[in-house]
């Protein structure tokens, strides 16, 4: 196949259907199967976690077959007896079970029958938390696990039991006596863990700071425990020497390489934007630079928020003030920052190759904040941000940085066009997010899709206006086709790994519906020499 038809055939809508159908049946069967490789999900305790996540929005009459949260209370009492027979420690029972009775009211909870991998006393601390548990509100229900977490020496994990029974009633103050007495009595390591997990949640950084300097805790101060230690204090050589390996700890592999690879489908795209392979030398350190524009974004949240005190706030205008002057300006600003040290070796070069350069600083800022999306997700956001959050902050630092650099190639004649564009994409920015974010706003939500439709035009007006002809090789509508089926892809096969096939075919279904105007829009735009 030579070049002529290579160009007919990726610009031919049949062919596009045909290779992007086959792709898309690829990924089906590759995330379908390598799905039920995870056992662990095929489990019911799985099967209930997964089950709030898609049920409600997909199966109405599913729903009202059930409890309250949509759950079979069959399912709670096998889930106990299958949670309770496995060869797990006891502790982690005790935490599936904890999590097992937020699905159900007491009239679910059936007897547990005797479990012969557990001892008298682990079956009698099983019963008395299901007992606890199932009745949050009532003092009776508490009493049997009460007893058994008494007297001079009751068993093992009756304590971390009753941490838990008071953690489902919100009781913080018995949640720490009782971690704390059950890390005396019998030197438990895993109440250690979750005592220093509740002082984070309940903010107790004094008693924490006390954990920090004790070596039987040392194996869990995470950077993360010491970061929240230091934005107590505002301690900023602390925050920045904890920062960087709190960002990344605990991040999966799959996620990262999730934001990885839309960020390379999107890097492509630009690439082919330009027409040239002149800006390849600048990609890597462009996407450096934006990825390092993200993490002093969180610097300067920590010193917007924790030290002046400048966060959302609770009346409309102060919220809309904080998504525009806030979000908006902290990030369009430190983005066309970190773009500035590139600036000297584009003074020479061509509006479209800065404009190039400048977007793929705004994509590496949207990479390095992806993966915290994906992780709070499971990999569900990626498809609503690969047509949404990458592309606005590709097009609106790319109009900043284009703007900026011919003001200083031009000595200052063009000072007034780069503010007014950077003042307009702070409000960009600002009113998209606070149409997501303001609760004032929520009815008219619809328009965060008004906002960026409109950027969107205006930056391809001025990606046409700089480049005259669109006769690549492969179409750029090709690789953004190919780009997008990966993307999603790849979100249904992590997605499927944990909750299984066919929540993550619903759900992904569901947010490809939800950008589906947003990819119009790209279809309509793409600038592209046709057959």
């Amino acid at each position: 196949m030579n070049k002529q038809d290579l160009y007919n055939l990726t610009r031919r809508n049949d062919f596009l259907w045909k290779s992007g159908g086959l792709l898309a049946v690829i990924m089906l069967v590759l995330g379908t199967g390598i799905s039920f490789l995870n056992t662990n999900r095929l489990n019911t305790f799985q099967q209930i976690i997964a089950t709030p996540i898609y049920v409600d929005e997909f199966d109405e009459e599913f729903s009202d077959m059930r409890g309250e949260t949509g759950v079979d209370p069959g399912m709670i009492a096998a889930a106990l007896v299958e949670t309770l027979s496995s060869s797990e420690p006891f502790h982690e029972k005790l935490q599936d079970i904890s999590f097992l009775l937020y699905y159900i009211t007491p009239e679910s909870v059936s007897q547990i029958p005797v479990i012969d991998k557990l001892s008298t006393n682990q079956q009698a601390i099983a019963v008395a938390l299901v007992a606890a548990c199932a009745e949050p509100e009532s003092e009776d229900a508490i009493k049997a696990l009460k007893m058994l977490a008494s007297g001079d020496s009751p068993a093992a994990d009756a304590s971390y039991a009753l941490a838990l029974a008071h953690e489902n009633r919100e009781d913080n103050r018995a949640v720490i006596k009782a971690l704390k007495r059950e890390v005396e009595l019998h030197d438990s390591v895993h109440a250690r863990k979750r005592l220093i997990d509740t002082y984070l949640e309940f903010k107790k950084f004094d008693a924490l700071e006390g954990l920090v300097r004790d070596f039987n805790y040392q194996e869990f101060i995470s950077p993360y425990v010491l970061l929240d230690i230091a934005l107590d204090r505002m301690d900023w050589p602390a925050i920045l020497k904890t920062h960087f390996p709190a960002s990344f700890e605990g991040m999966r592999l799959g996620m990262v390489s999730l934001a990885v690879l839309s960020g390379l489908v999107w890097a492509t795209i630009l690439i082919r934007f330009s027409g040239t392979v002149s800006v390849l030398k600048f990609v890597v350190p462009a996407l450096l630079l934006g990825a390092l524009s993200a993490h002093a974004t969180v610097l300067f949240i920590y010193w917007q928020e924790y030290q002046l005190g400048f966060s959302m706030g609770a009346d409309p205008m102060s919220q809309l003030i904080y998504c525009i002057l806030g979000i908006g300006f902290r990030e369009e600003a430190l983005k066309l920052l970190l773009f500035v040290p590139l600036i000297p070796f584009l003074l020479k070069r061509d509006d479209l190759e800065i404009l190039t350069v400048a977007g793929l600083v705004g994509l590496g800022f949207a990479l390095e904040e992806n993966i915290n999306y994906f992780q709070a997700s499971a990999g569900l956001s990626a498809v609503g941000r690969f047509a949404t959050a990458n592309f606005l902050h590709i097009a609106l630092t790319a109009m900043c940085g284009l703007t900026l650099t011919r003001a200083i190639v031009h000595r200052g004649e063009d000072i007034q066009h780069a503010v007014t564009t950077f003042l307009l994409a702070v409000a960009v920015h600002g009113l998209y997010d606070a149409f997501l974010m303001v609760p004032l706003l929520a009815d008219y939500s619809w328009l965060t899709y008004t906002v960026f439709v409109l950027m969107g035009y205006q930056y391809f007006g001025w990606l046409r206006h700089l480049r005259e002809k669109w006769k690549d090789p492969v179409s750029i509508t090709a690789i953004f086709t190919y780009g997008v089926i990966l993307v999603t892809g790849m979100s249904f096969v992590l997605y499927a790994w944990d909750y299984g096939p066919l929540p993550a075919l619903q759900s992904i279904v569901y947010e490809a519906i939800g950008v589906g105007i947003i990819l119009v829009l790209f279809y309509r735009e793409i600038p592209e020499n046709t057959v």
